[in-house]
C-alpha cells in the first residue's frame, strides 16, 4: 500500500519492514534515527559528521537525535532554515542533526554542557537551543547561534 507523506514528497511503499531500520552508522547510532520524519527516504549521513558526533557521545554519554535529514518540502513545512545543513547536498549527504540527551537532565547547564563539548570538538555550525543542540559540520567558516527562545535561567 502507498504511503502519501505530509509535506508533498513522492509517495513511499510501506512494507512494513525497513533493511535501514538496523544499518549501524557507527557504535552508537543507527541509520533510522537521522531519516527525514516525512518518510521520503532522501538522503544519507555524511560519514565524517558521523564519526565526530560518535566522539561527543563518548564524551557526553547516552544522546537522542531529535532531526536528521530533511528533505526540501519537510523543512520548508517546518520552518527549517532554506540554506539548512539538514538538507542532502549535491551528493546527497547531510552534515547536521539535533541532538539531546537520552537520559538523565534536560536541563539548560545541561545543555550547556553538550554544547560546550560539541565546541571542544571542532564541530563547524552549533546551535543552542531549549532541550537541545543543533551540530553540524559544514565547508567552510564555523557558525555559532542561540536561540531567542533558550534562556539562561536553568528551568
Amino acid at each position: 500500500m502507498a504511503k502519501l507523506v505530509s509535506c508533498g514528497c513522492l509517495p513511499q511503499i510501506n512494507t512494513g519492514v525497513s533493511f535501514a531500520m538496523a544499518e549501524r552508522l557507527s557504535k552508537n547510532f543507527l541509520a533510522h534515527e537521522f531519516e527525514c520524519s516525512c518518510g521520503c527516504g532522501q538522503g544519507q549521513m555524511d560519514p565524517i559528521h558521523i564519526a565526530l558526533l560518535q566522539k561527543l557521545r563518548n564524551a557526553a554519554g547516552p544522546l537522542r537525535v531529535t532531526s536528521g535529514i530533511r528533505c526540501k518540502e519537510h523543512n520548508k513545512l517546518i520552518g527549517g532554515a532554506s540554506r539548512s545543513q539538514h538538507i542532502p547536498n549535491s551528493q546527497g549527504m547531510v552534515v547536521a542533526c539535533d541532538i539531546t540527551f537520552t537520559k538523565g537532565s534536560k536541563s539548560n547547564r545541561n545543555i550547556l554542557r553538550l554544547y560546550t563539548l560539541a565546541d571542544q570538538l571542532h564541530f563547524k555550525g552549533i546551535g543552542l537551543y531549549k532541550g537541545r543542540i543543533h551540530v553540524d559540520s559544514r565547508p567552510g567558516r564555523r557558525a555559532r547561534w542561540i536561540d531567542h527562545l533558550w534562556s539562561w535561567k536553568d528551568t
